[in-house]
């Protein structure tokens, strides 16, 4: 499989292009969410990146529709099944903490690299989180100090709902399925919310970013051909998948060019890119 890489500098820059996304969100008047912070956390950095990105700022639907979709997802395990931790793993420049309707109980970890939480920590300043935020300088693939967290995460928690928003595309098969192992280990892990990328994905960012990109640690590498079925023989299963597609149309949000989606009319076209991109929400089996 021929890789793909964003027109940033190191992983953590995906971070800026995110929180660049949203703040473009939040400004339109129809905002699907009101992220307040992310134009702040964006600085010149997220800007020039989106800048940068072939089609600018159009990319910005997708990461409306995943942040839209996850919110819900979120909010509705945590109400309804009795959720009282979230692991954020790579959690980027991410808001939720600050701006989501949580429980003042619930136990909020997000996890990054020191640079990442330090530049978040010096923006944020001053502003109080709704929920009790823990901040936790992780590298995601040390698998030891993974483990060690995971562990210390488990013995204070009841219910833990983690989440790897925008996380697993920059790592391997082997790295994703480590992950899942550790994450299985711990009985208290009850859930896992995901984004997720099928091969064609992939090649359609190769083929309308690929000529633009240069080289870079971002590059895009975990695709299964299976889907969701990957994560069923480390322990976890799939209770719901929502399509970056549908999910786009639902909100109003195009996340493909118009031309594209004027082919999708055949339904083996249409089945084929419902499937291409999606939000999972994993459950223990």
């Amino acid at each position: 499989m021929n890789l793909t890489s964003l027109p940033v500098e190191s992983i953590s820059d995906t971070a800026f292009l995110t929180a660049a996304y949203r703040a473009l969100e939040t400004q339109r008047p129809d905002a699907l969410f009101q992220d307040t912070h992310a134009q702040i956390l964006a600085g010149e950095r997220g800007k020039k990146l989106v800048e940068a990105m072939p089609g600018g700022k159009a990319g910005a639907s997708g990461c409306a529709v995943r942040t839209c979709v996850m919110d819900e997802l979120i909010l509705r395990t945590v109400k309804e099944d009795g959720v009282d931790t979230v692991l954020n793993l790579g959690a980027g420049l991410d808001t939720r903490p600050y701006r989501l309707p949580l429980p003042t109980s619930l136990r909020w970890c997000e996890c990054d690299l020191p640079v990442v939480l330090a530049y978040k920590a010096n923006k944020l300043a001053g502003v109080q989180p709704r929920c009790v935020l823990e901040s936790v300088s992780l590298d995601v693939t040390d698998i030891i100090a993974r483990q060690m967290f995971f562990q210390g995460v488990g013995i204070a928690a009841k219910r833990v709902l983690a989440v790897t928003e925008g996380l697993l595309i920059y790592m391997t098969a082997e790295q994703v399925a480590a992950l899942a192992a550790d994450l299985y280990a711990q009985p208290q892990f009850r859930w896992w919310l995901t984004d997720l990328a099928s091969p064609s994905a992939l090649r359609y960012f190769q083929k309308s970013i690929g000529g633009s990109l240069n080289s870079s640690e971002a590059t895009l590498q975990f695709a299964p051909e299976e889907g969701t079925e990957f994560f069923r023989r480390y322990g976890w299963m799939s209770v719901e998948f929502r399509s970056l597609l549908e999910e786009g149309q639902r909100l109003q949000r195009e996340v493909l060019p118009k031309s594209l989606l004027a082919q999708l009319e055949a339904p083996e076209h249409w089945e084929m890119w419902r499937k291409m991109s999606g939000f999972v929400l994993l459950n223990r089996h």
